[in-house]
């Protein structure tokens, strides 16, 4: 085959999916369960319509059930068409701080079955060894036909090229992660930075589905901002924690990491940090060792007037507004939600941010915003289950 028939092929492929997730969608949506109703509404011609309906009924994604009403004019009553979202499966799995997690969803974007496998300082090929672990545990739970896989990765990804570019977390460099599980379960596997597949669950699943312009802001391990804007998710690498601040960093660091956004509201340098105020005040409610140290710890000892928590939790703030002050300024967003670890700082932490980025930028422009927090950590792996959903068959 030649390079000019290859390239008229893959067109024409092309070509029909798109034609066959207009009509899924349409049927999904329910805006029309005929096929002449569904001829009207997506402008295909009837021939092709009753074509690519066939298709879907063989592939067990739709099914006629009953007759509808006859037109005007009389004639033959239509058969009527409906979605079977039990037909396939999906997973979505989230490459979180500490635990790789997955769910298996029906094609409404429900999920049956979550599935959870820790990582246990797992880094470079062994974090692949663990996502396949969570998708095994998942896969012995299908009742249908394994339609596709997503996966959300904390760092830089090139989702069109299915590879992870640079995940410092877990070690991993110009990973091509969606081959390598491609050839292994034999299914389309999508790639996404984790924030942004958040930003997409937040936006088809909570409280930001009435919104133009949606942003995510998440702070673990790393630093991260996913957007979703008319409905589209936009990949920019997602990771901005290695963005130099014109600031002196609290805490000591390499050469490499002075100063960075990252030197400031990470993990490590927030046990750091918190080491260091706890000194102090000797007689902080803060604990004396890092590794037991946790965001609840911060907020618990905030709320009950402790003057290192407090110190701590102001600093955050402080970094943390200036996120916010940007893609205020930036992008004009409806919605700002803060996710990840550091959202169990809870409200009086999120009011302190908002207050700072007042004093940074014209306060009508971040009055006009609303914000929330997201706590749940399932949050990544349902936005993988999103995005494929919708790029596999054009849904949600």
């Amino acid at each position: 085959m030649n390079a000019r028939s290859a390239r008229n092929k893959a067109t024409h492929r092309q070509l029909r999916q798109h034609n066959q997730q207009l009509v899924l969608r349409a049927i999904y949506d329910g805006v029309a369960n005929s096929r002449a109703a569904l001829a009207q509404e997506t402008g295909l011609a009837k021939p092709t319509v009753s074509e690519l309906i066939g298709e879907l009924i063989e592939a067990g994604l739709l099914v006629e059930e009953g007759r509808g009403h006859s037109t005007r004019g009389g004639g033959k009553r239509p058969r009527l068409l409906k979605f079977v979202p039990q037909a396939r499966h999906v997973i979505g799995l989230s490459i979180n701080d500490d635990h790789v997690i997955g769910g298996l969803s029906d094609l409404n974007g429900q999920v049956v079955a979550w599935h959870c496998v820790p990582l246990d300082g797992a880094h470079g090929d062994a974090v692949i060894e663990v996502l396949s672990a969570a998708i095994n545990g998942l896969l012995a739970q299908l009742d249908a036909p394994l339609l596709c896989m997503g996966v959300g990765v904390p760092g830089v990804v090139d989702a069109e090229a299915g590879v992870v570019q640079y995940a410092p977390h877990i070690g991993w460099r110009d990973v091509p992660l969606a081959r390598v599980l491609r050839q292994r379960y034999r299914v389309p596997v999508y790639l996404a930075n984790s924030t942004a597949l958040m930003a997409m669950a937040e936006y088809v699943y909570g409280p930001a589905d009435q919104v133009s312009c949606f942003a995510a802001v998440r702070v673990g391990a790393s630093v991260g901002v996913g957007l979703v804007i008319n409905g589209a998710i936009y990949h920019g690498g997602g990771e901005i924690g290695h963005l130099r601040l014109e600031a002196h960093s609290p805490v000591e660091a390499g050469p490499d990491m002075a100063g960075r956004l990252i030197t400031f509201l990470g993990w490590p340098y927030v046990q750091q940090r918190a080491l260091t105020l706890r000194r102090a005040y000797p007689h902080s409610l803060l604990p004396a060792d890092a590794a037991s140290l946790s965001y609840l710890h911060i907020h618990y000892a905030a709320i009950n007037g402790d003057p290192a928590a407090l110190a701590l939790r102001d600093e955050l703030s402080q970094s943390l507004a200036q996120v916010f002050a940007w893609i205020i300024g930036l992008l004009r967003p409806d919605h700002v939600s803060l996710a990840g670890p550091i959202a169990d700082l809870g409200e009086p932490f999120l009011d302190q941010t908002i207050a700072h980025a007042r004093a940074l930028l014209l306060p009508e422009l971040v009055e006009r915003v609303a914000f929330s927090l997201s706590t749940s950590p399932n949050l990544v792996a349902l936005g993988a289950i999103a995005q494929s959903l919708h790029l596999e068959l054009g849904l949600v």
